[in-house]
């Protein structure tokens, strides 16, 4: 095989050796160009969901003890002297070469300048080639790119990019917010991942802005299929602000500095996954099926081989030393062997090539109702048909989507001993348990009080019958405006409903769309004349006639922060505190308790 090494990078022609001889950093970059003295290190991406390492980026050192040790130094200094992309081919290579080495699977995220990437753009197979003499996939490697001066010519620039594109790499911009062209960059290259600049990183947990700030990225980069990495992350509070928010990835010293030696053993361990009262099926545990795995090193050919004799055999999960690293499917593999030279390229490699690396991998303790919402986002992909089951990490088995339907099926029905007759909403019991579910999670929740305003004297004045069927009206309202998959509705007893969501951001569309459905829907079940009035003449509860107003709703919102409310009692205080505001404004409105802030404001 040839040794990545063997290239020529440069050359080094006779007038850049004599531009680089005329300075003592010249010589010293001369010096590094011909005994290819660069060192790469590498610093793991960590994948927040699986509490893994994802990827590595490839870093480079100049020698030690020279004042270009250092590869801001490095970099510029190359720059200088007019020969940045011949420094930057030479790291990019080194760094391959050595990665190459340690035989890993997991990305490289290896950087290339703005500046190298617009010059001699006849010279870009040379990465590629690179890749193919060492047998490197090329969809392992992300092409980083960096920002040290800003794009003049973005057509240029696109078409470079375009370039890396086609041959099969993916594309990662570093420093997001921190560069020149940060979000010009990101709507023109459309790339696979986006850096956050450690600007926005540092005191994360203590700065409202930049958490809003990144909880913006996040939506961004969500509605253009982007993932984001959090880099400089070195506390544990910075890396729990980053978890709620919702960043994909996070790198940094917390995890591990940058090493000679790529490794997955990181510094920072995750304590156990939090240990709730759910019962075991209503969570990833009953769905466990024990499912023979393969080792990441067995041959193409012999999976192949497998799938032929077991028809019934869709996939087989890849796995070593209890973790799990990939999934290998069916489907995949027929389509690789049946394409052109696919069985005499890839018959021999080891499966660990070939095999899907992010498979659906979620914890045993992972409670049904989420597991159904993470699984449907892969709805029209086989992908979201199986998935894997860890605990403490470990591998345990396979679940099928088709059990997950049954166990949520069955939920349903026990939920339905406990449902209100009328509305069919979950009674009291099922409130109170998915109260308990959420509070033992330690996640960002919101429960939403509603409570019908003026409705004992219409049910009074137009009889059970019609007041039944506002209520049913009601059921039908809340269904509209909330989420099956991820919502909870219940019906707490007479006139009073209660939403249960993760969803906190949409309190505001929720609360405006019930109330503007309902404003609609309600006079519909008032005769004519006291439509026209607006009101009905009913007996107080002192036994006085007097006019009461139509029907109309208090929404009391609170917003629940992990760790704010010990038990469900308190909560249940803050939001019936919440639903009373509501109604003292007059009906017809909703008024929010941030239990991170615990004062009222007015929706």
């Amino acid at each position: 095989m040839v040794e990545c090494s063997q290239f020529e990078v440069l050359p080094v022609n006779e007038q850049l050796k004599h531009r680089l001889s005329d300075s003592s950093l010249g010589r010293e970059l001369l010096s590094i160009f011909t005994l290819k003295n660069l060192t790469p290190v590498y610093q793991p991406i960590v994948d927040i969901q699986n509490r893994k390492v994802f990827g590595f980026e490839a870093l480079s050192r100049g020698p030690e003890n020279s004042p270009l040790y250092w590869p801001l130094h490095l970099f510029h200094v190359a720059e200088e002297h007019g020969c940045l992309f011949e420094m930057d081919l030479l790291a990019r290579q080194i760094a391959i070469e050595s990665y190459h080495q340690f035989d890993k699977n997991e990305y490289l995220f290896v950087n290339v300048t703005v500046n190298a990437l617009m010059q001699s753009s006849h010279r870009r197979s040379q990465t590629l080639d690179c890749l193919q003499s060492l047998g490197i996939d090329v969809s392992q490697v992300v092409i980083e790119i960096t920002e040290l001066q800003p794009v003049e010519d973005f057509d240029l620039f696109i078409q470079s990019i375009n370039h890396y594109r086609h041959m099969g790499f993916k594309v990662a911009i570093d420093d997001l917010g921190g560069g020149y062209n940060g979000l010009r960059i990101w709507s023109e290259v459309k790339p696979d991942f986006v850096k956050i600049d450690k600007h926005f990183i540092f005191d994360l947990a203590e700065n409202k802005d930049k958490q809003r700030f990144i909880e913006t990225i996040c939506a961004l980069a969500k509605g253009l299929h982007t993932k984001v990495i959090a880099e400089g992350v070195e506390d544990e509070k910075t890396l729990k602000a980053l978890e709620k928010i919702g960043v994909d990835y996070v790198q940094g010293y917390l995890f591990k500095k940058p090493q000679p030696e790529p490794t997955l053993n990181l510094d920072y361990v995750w304590s156990n996954v939090v240990e709730t009262d759910l019962r075991e099926n209503e969570t990833a545990a009953c769905l466990v099926r024990e499912t023979p795995s393969i080792l990441p090193e067995l041959p193409v050919s012999e999976i192949t081989e497998l799938f032929l004799q077991k028809s019934e055999l869709d996939y087989v999960p890849v796995v070593e030393d209890g973790l799990v690293l990939g999934m290998v499917w069916r489907r995949e593999v027929m389509d690789l062997f049946a394409s052109r030279f696919g069985r005499d390229l890839h018959q021999r490699k080891p499966v660990k090539k070939i095999m899907d690396k992010s498979p659906v991998t979620i914890d045993v303790q992972m409670p049904l109702v989420e597991l159904s919402r993470i699984v449907t986002e892969y709805e029209g992909s086989h992908r979201g048909d199986v998935f894997i089951i860890t605990k403490n990490k470990q591998y345990q088995g396979c679940g099928c989507f088709i059990d997950l339907l049954r166990a949520m099926t069955d939920l349903k029905v026990q939920s339905a001993q406990y449902a209100n007759p009328l509305s069919g909403l979950p009674g009291n019991v099922p409130i109170q348990n998915t109260i308990r579910s959420f509070l033992s999670r330690q996640i960002d929740f919101m429960v939403i009080y509603i409570d019908m305003d003026h409705f004992k004297p219409f049910n009074d004045f137009y009889s059970f019958e019609r007041g039944d069927d506002i209520i049913r009206s009601m059921t039908k309202i809340l269904h509209h405006h909330t989420k099956e998959s991820t919502d909870f509705i219940g019906h707490i007893g007479g006139d009073d409903f209660i939403i249960i969501s993760p969803r906190v951001k949409k309190y505001q569309s929720i609360c405006e769309g019930v109330l503007h459905e309902f404003r609609q829907v309600v006079p519909s079940y008032y005769d004519d004349e006291d439509r026209k009035r607006g009101a009905i003449k009913a007996v107080d509860r002192d036994g006085k006639e007097r006019h009461f107003p139509m029907i109309s709703l208090s929404l009391g919102v609170l917003l629940v922060a992990p760790g704010m409310f010990s038990h469900q009692q308190m909560l249940t205080s803050y939001a019936t505190q919440a639903k009373k505001k509501a109604k003292s404004e007059g009906g017809n409105t909703y008024s929010v308790i941030d239990s991170k802030k615990l004062n009222l404001v007015q929706g």
